[in-house]
């Protein structure tokens, strides 16, 4: 339900006794340690950038978006959807590209599948891999009738499988589309997501209208503040930007920017096939 109103950081590489010439290696893994959780955060921000909803029965759309982290390029990814009477199947594939492949590769990918008319989300997939840092993957398969999300995580050779209750709960990739088939954005509203590690809420506040320049031109937006913030504890803040979507049905996201820890990152829409 819309209400009106992530990633851990990568674990410790240690374990071995420095070897002649690894000091160059064990400076890439520490710059890594920096990026990675950028670029998982870079991830979840891009399936927000790409996640448009289209009202037709069945429906097939591609987005395709350039990230560049502080004017530089470092990263690319593509977001998939088909729909049709049914449900909803969203792929999104993201790689490190530009001055930051040259840090860290990094290959991630996420896959949904949500109903087309209730947004009830029914399985989520989230995983990523790197040269320098141990692959992580993370699987939701939600039960509707016993109110429980089954949840399968895997960390280098670390597995963990539990089972737990949700309610009102959607996986990131859902919670976005639910969010964005929306009307009446004039108004505060806020999601609750699990992806698995962490329960967090996105708020949406309305800026307003206004004009946005990407490579694909000028274009009349809707621009709207987002803020991630991680639900028990100390309610710590994950990540904030800012959005423009087109101001037409199609609601199409046209650029996103956001900083997280260091720097500046920006998405924007280089190619769209509707």
């Amino acid at each position: 339900m819309v209400y009106v109103q992530d990633l851990p950081c990568p674990a410790f590489l240690g374990g071995k006794q420095k070897q002649a010439g690894e000091n160059f290696l064990d400076g890439q893994r520490d710059m890594a340690r920096i990026v990675l959780p950028v670029l998982a955060l870079t991830v979840f921000l891009l399936t927000l950038a790409g996640a448009s909803y289209a009202s037709a029965s069945d429906h097939s759309e591609l987005l395709r978006y350039e990230v560049t982290w502080n004017g530089n390029k470092a990263g690319h990814g593509d977001i998939t959807t088909k729909k049709d009477t049914k449900r909803v199947n969203v792929i999104v594939h993201a790689v490190s590209d530009g001055f930051l492949k040259t840090l860290v590769e990094i290959w991630s990918s996420v896959q949904a599948t949500f109903a087309a008319n209730t947004f009830r989300p029914e399985f989520y997939r989230f995983h990523l891999k790197s040269n320098v840092l141990r692959q992580e993957s993370v699987d939701l398969i939600f039960d509707h009738n016993t109110k429980m999300v089954q949840v399968n995580k895997q960390s280098g050779e670390e597995r963990e499988s539990r089972s737990e209750k949700f309610t009102g709960l959607y996986d990131p990739v859902t919670a976005i589309f639910l969010l964005r088939s929306q009307k009446d954005f004039n108004k505060p509203l806020y999601v609750d997501i699990f992806d698995g590690k962490d329960r967090s809420r996105l708020f949406v506040q309305p800026v307003g209208a206004d004009h946005v320049k990407i490579k694909a031109g000028l274009h009349q937006a809707l621009c709207l503040d987002l803020s991630l913030v991680k639900l028990g504890g100390d309610k710590k803040e994950i990540a904030k930007g800012r959005l423009w979507i087109s101001d037409d049905h199609r609601r199409i996201p046209l650029l996103l920017t956001s900083s997280p820890i260091v720097g500046t990152i920006r998405f924007e829409l280089i190619h769209a096939q509707l």
